[in-house]
């Protein structure tokens, strides 16, 4: 039976003083119960970031909606309809691609490669009618692409089949010489 430990965090209160808790579930868990210094540093700290992809997602809005404005104005059947067209549906598969991979790095998705999960949707339609990937039917098409990654920890992994060889300074001139 494997032994369970829980860890420790430990946490500055606002008089500067530490205690020692049970790591919480999330972040949003430990942001919560921080007080209302810290949680105001934090919000501060990342306001800035936030303000960055609110300003980036509004620039890729307007420009989607200029691209659909602009085709909307040529002559049907034109190449430059045609061209404005492609880079308006380009430019929505990429928005429902960046919206995929976001959703996939969720800690409660547990997906483990989200770029084969992706192709996996894109081939298969695993998509519900609003565009929103179905986790469910892709985890029931892959399942080996979903749970808790893991880290290879054998340090000697792909060690086995090679000859042993010195690596050092003397075994190099001993070979340059002749001599080993």
């Amino acid at each position: 039976m494997a032994d369970q430990t829980t860890t420790t965090a430990t946490t500055v209160t606002a008089d500067n003083s530490t205690t020692a808790s049970e790591t919480p579930a999330s972040f949003e868990d430990f942001l919560s119960a921080q007080p209302e210094a810290i949680k105001a540093l934090y919000t501060s700290h990342s306001e800035a970031l936030l303000n960055t992809v609110k300003a980036t997602r509004s620039e890729r809005d307007d420009l989607a909606k200029q691209i659909k404005a602009l085709a909307k104005g040529q002559a049907e059947g034109s190449e430059a309809k045609a061209q404005l067209e492609a880079m308006g549906a380009q430019l929505e598969k990429t928005e429902r691609r960046a919206a995929f991979l976001e959703e996939a790095m969720q800690p409660a998705i547990q997906c483990k490669n989200a770029r084969a999960a992706w192709l996996l949707a894109e081939a298969e339609n695993l998509f519900d009618k609003k565009g929103a990937p179905d986790w469910a039917a892709i985890r029931r098409e892959a399942p080996e692409l979903f749970g808790v990654p893991t880290a290879n920890a054998n340090a000697g992994q792909g060690t086995q089949n090679q000859p042993a060889q010195q690596n050092d300074m003397n075994a190099f001139i001993r070979s340059k010489g002749g001599r080993y």
